[in-house]
């Protein structure tokens, strides 16, 4: 080769290694105290003296990891995943800095000795003016020298408390002399929580505890369909005392946020003892319920089983945008707006069950078995969710043709009862109360649904909950004017459009709360959990009483209609201005799908198998099962 040529080419290859971009790192396990592979940093020596006397001096062990970039992963959710799969518990903390990136965070356990106050503080004074200079020894000096004045306080400190408590003595002191022959008065009782302390605590629990009945109750459908179900009887027999638990938890949170009043404490109690039993009732049962799954011996058989899986639905997922398309040409609302992102969201779970396999077989061949189990558990979960997703465009692909025909049905119907109405309003006979009211409002709604129907992309879902709300009046109104086998025929028949048009709308609450669980709150669990509450009731007395039954499958389709707007509108403030910082909040790929989906959680729950609690929270030895602060930004 000529030597211009190879000259030419030695400089092409240097050009493309300098233009190359930085290495990105997924969250890892953290082996070493001190990570930084690409050696940012010249002379360790420094900030390891700094972490160590922070160690012995506070007990507070800092980690510390230096990467090129965090992945296209938010700085907070990055660090605290790798401070779970690092096992980081109850005295560790993790100092994570992206150099390219320009961003960085910190993860702390919930008991330090550091407020988050003062975490801030140090992030603000101490680690981000070392950082903008690109001083990375001292920034992590900073680090932990400001960690060990916020944890020990100072002298000056020590000398205060010291000065306080020789007065608090000789004021007790002086109490005692002067009321030594006085009756000594009985102690107040502690105060206890504050109603927002409990009502928080009971908030948190519920989201807790629905996001493990749901993991439980996919990680029982698969043992079932594995080992039969009289293997697996005990099991299903928890699930279903700590489902009823919180359901009646969920239906005291909505009558208390209905109806508030003071000295609310003893129903938000209720809610945490619910909460807390159900919790304990799945626990009692986790470690029977993984000797039967076994995953550490089956990892590399269930690692097959999610490609399986996930090469069947990646078939279908062509087919389920074109669906999309199709529904969003013909119909609007809510049931469309639910599905519109389904085919990213389905890309990002297929994405991270493909990671997840192959990190359990990497795990396998070196040994780590239970690694193996934690990956291939999180790649079932994802192509669960992955097939729930093309599920619900199915379903809304049925469902949407069906509603539009359930309300021409209803049409027909409200208007036959707005001219009963009318004719009883002109016959000259007693006139029921509130009967004109009814049949003009009658009137104007089927003037606005015909209206609203006849545009080129109607909102079927709406026109029937607005045709059934009048046809609800109507009936109220003209029952005084029917005997009780027309009101049980007439409700048989409503009953029949209504129960389906319900079925449907809770269908579609749940399978997106399902799947975009991380960031849904628990005014939408409570709303769907009373919604399936009211139609299961519904569905029971369809055949002996129509009149109720379809009264309660109004009363779910309305609850599953607010579940599922309450969601979208969590899940829209979690992509936009949430930890991914992002407008949508869908462009953070396979991860942060995961951390929607609630297979893994970046603000402290970590998803599981069967269970509750056990399943969340620390590691490391000296783990007090609580979750993790942080903080961070841009430097």
């Amino acid at each position: 080769m000529p030597r211009r040529a190879v000259s030419f080419l030695i400089a092409l290859l240097a050009v493309l290694l300098a233009a190359s971009p930085a290495r990105a790192e997924a969250p890892q396990r953290l082996d070493n105290q001190f990570t930084d592979a690409s050696g940012w940093i010249d002379n360790r020596a420094p900030a390891e003296n700094a972490v160590q006397d922070l160690q012995d001096k506070t007990g507070i062990q800092l980690w510390v990891v230096l990467v090129d970039s965090f992945d296209g992963t938010p700085a907070q959710s990055w660090t605290d995943e790798t401070a779970r799969l690092s096992d980081l518990g109850d005295r560790d903390a993790l100092l994570a800095i992206a150099v390219e990136d320009r961003s960085y965070a910190y993860s702390f356990p919930d008991d330090a000795r550091i407020s988050d106050k003062e975490l801030a503080e140090v992030a603000e004074k101490d680690i981000e003016p070392a950082l903008r200079k690109g001083d990375w020894s001292g920034a992590v000096v900073a680090a932990a020298e400001g960690y060990q004045d916020a944890a020990s306080g100072g002298s000056g400190l020590i000398w205060a408390v010291l000065i306080v408590l020789l007065v608090v003595v000789a004021g007790l002191a002086w109490v005692f002399l002067r009321r030594r022959r006085r009756a000594a008065a009985p102690a107040p009782a502690p105060a206890g929580p504050t109603e927002a302390e409990l009502s928080s605590r009971a908030n948190a629990l519920l989201v807790e505890l629905d996001d493990d009945l749901r993991a439980s109750e996919r990680e029982l459908e698969l043992a079932t369909a594995q080992y039969g179900e009289p293997a697996t009887a005990q099991f299903r027999s928890a699930l279903d005392e700590a489902r009823r638990n919180v359901g009646e938890a969920f239906q005291l949170r909505m009558t208390l946020d209905e109806k508030p009043t003071p000295g609310d404490r003893s129903k938000l109690t209720r809610i945490i003892e619910l909460c807390e039993a159900a919790d304990k009732r799945l626990d009692d049962e986790s470690d029977a319920f993984d000797r039967l799954r076994d995953l550490e011996s089956r990892a590399a058989e269930v690692a097959d089983e999610v490609d399986r899986r996930r090469a069947r639905i990646e078939a279908a997922v062509p087919g389920a945008e074109a669906t999309v398309r199709d529904l969003q040409a013909r119909f609007s609302g809510g049931a469309v707006t639910a599905i519109t992102g389904n085919a990213d969201q389905i890309r990002e779970r297929l994405a991270f069950a493909a990671d997840s396999a192959r990190q359990a077989r990497e795990a396998l061949t070196q040994g780590r078995n239970p690694e193996a189990a934690l990956a291939v558990r999180g790649g079932e979960q994802a192509v669960d969710q992955a097939d729930h997703l093309v599920r619900a465009i199915e379903r809304a692909a049925t469902e949407l043709p069906a509603a539009r025909s359930a309300a021409d049905g209803l049409l027909a119907e409200v208007t036959a009862e707005t001219a009963a109405g009318r004719a009883a309003l002109t016959g000259g006979g007693e006139v029921p109360p509130g009967l004109a009211a009814a049949v003009t409002g009658g009137e104007q709604v089927l003037a606005e649904v015909r209206a609203a129907l006849a545009a080129d992309r109607p909102d079927p879902v709406a026109a029937v909950a607005r045709l059934q709300s009048a046809d609800a009046a109507l009936d109220a109104a003209l029952a005084a004017a029917r005997d009780a086998a027309e009101r049980s025929a007439h409700a048989r028949s409503m009953l029949a459009q209504a129960l389906p048009v319900a079925r449907a709308e809770v269908f579609a609450a749940n399978d997106f709360i399902t799947t975009r669980r991380g960031a849904v709150d628990y005014s939408a669990r409570a709303a769907l959990s009373e919604a399936q509450r009211h139609l299961s009731r519904a569905e029971s007395l369809a055949a002996s009483d129509p009149v109720t039954a379809l009264s309660e499958a109004q009363q779910a389709h309305q609850l599953a209609s607010q579940a599922g707007q309450s969601a979208r509108v969590d899940v829209q403030s979690w992509g936009g201005a949430g930890p991914y910082g992002r407008p949508g909040g869908f462009d953070a790929g396979a991860f942060a799908g995961a951390v929607l989906g609630g297979i893994l959680a970046g603000g402290g729950r970590s998803p599981g198998g069967f269970g509750g609690s056990s399943r969340r929270g620390g590691g490391g030895g000296h783990s007090s099962g609580g979750g993790r602060r942080g903080g961070g930004g841009r430097f």
